[in-house]
């Protein structure tokens, strides 16, 4: 990533960047944050390095290679209205998620899902990933109404050992209709969780380090560390709600089989996007909160980082493409 950054941006071929060099780059930090040594001008080693602290960030603005597994081609499927949903909880918790951020600060409504894909993803047993979608309490289980709840978003995703009863914004949960304010104002949110009092030690559930670091977690490609079958008991969970992909509150959440409560309110300024995480084990649906009848346009820099990642994607691509077809494609 960095050196594709230097060979764009270095227009004077000295191997650096400079502030004027960088203004429409779509830097993984802050100019200041990536000059360490304060000289006006940055390094490779600098770049990356921010590139490593990026990485390790919830949201982020580093492009990832585009050319391994996950949801290479989901900035494209997802503006073309042929993606119903992204998969998660089987690779790289940050980069799913990150991902998944970038498309709903756009506006696209898009919903989340768990998979295991088994063996090719998790190799140790089916299930790693899960999704847990609400019929009501008196349906019965039929699978084109569960189709139809996963695709209005009325679900979230798990690794199986946490779980989200219940979340709403206003008295709406996620899949059954918007908050809509007149004003920027104040929501209320309400939740509750539940942590299994035992878990698996593993890197895929945060219940193992690993010496990449919080990057690799949620990962079940890789173990990441020693195998194990042992398991973790209690512990706590900080849950979080989230904003436009920023965390805006949390509370500590023991890990006891207990359902718990959480309840606060938050001041929305703009029209945005609202949900509840666990990193690495849970994630709900969002509930989308528009102000004053605009729509959700959280982040530029969102727009320009799918932007970044179609383009690297076709770099990547193109020359896999039927010449006869490059144009259309």
């Amino acid at each position: 990533a960095t050196q594709r950054m230097i060979q764009r941006f270095d227009t004077d071929g000295d191997g650096r960047l400079r502030v004027a060099e960088t203004k429409d780059a779509l830097m993984p930090e802050p100019f200041a944050a990536i000059d360490r040594d304060r000289d006006g001008q940055l390094s490779n080693a600098e770049i990356v390095q921010s590139h490593q602290r990026a990485a390790g960030s919830l949201p982020n603005l580093a492009i990832p290679e585009m050319n391994g597994v996950g949801a290479m081609e989901i900035c494209v499927s997802t503006v073309a209205g042929v993606c119903d949903f992204i998969s998660a909880m089987d690779t790289r918790r940050i980069q799913e998620w990150n991902t998944w951020y970038h498309l709903l600060n756009c506006g696209f409504p898009l919903k989340v899902s768990g998979e295991t894909d088994f063996p090719c993803m998790s190799s140790r047993r089916v299930g790693k990933g899960r999704v847990y979608v609400h019929l009501g309490s008196e349906a019965e289980l039929e699978f084109g109404a569960w189709c139809a709840a996963l695709a209005e978003g009325r679900s979230y995703v798990s690794d199986g050992y946490a779980h989200l009863p219940r979340f709403t914004v206003d008295d709406v949960s996620p899949g059954y209709g918007t908050v809509e304010m007149d004003l920027p104002g104040e929501v209320t949110i309400s939740a509750q969780v539940a942590f299994a009092p035992q878990t698996p030690e593993g890197v895929a559930y945060g219940t193992q380090q690993s010496e990449a670091g919080r990057v690799v977690v949620g990962d079940t490609v890789v173990l990441h560390g020693t195998r194990s079958d042992l398991w973790v008991k209690g512990g706590e969970r900080i849950v979080e709600v989230v904003v436009n992909g920023g965390a805006v509150f949390s509370k500590k959440i023991p890990a006891d089989g207990n359902v718990h409560t959480i309840e606060t309110k938050l001041p929305i300024e703009k029209s945005s996007w609202i949900a509840i995480r666990q990193f690495p084990q849970l994630h709900s649906n969002p509930v989308p909160v528009i102000v004053a009848e605009e729509p959700i346009r959280a982040s530029r820099d969102s727009a320009r980082w799918c932007i970044e990642m179609t383009q690297l994607l076709w770099k990547n691509r193109e020359r896999n493409i039927a010449e006869a077809e490059r144009e259309a494609a």
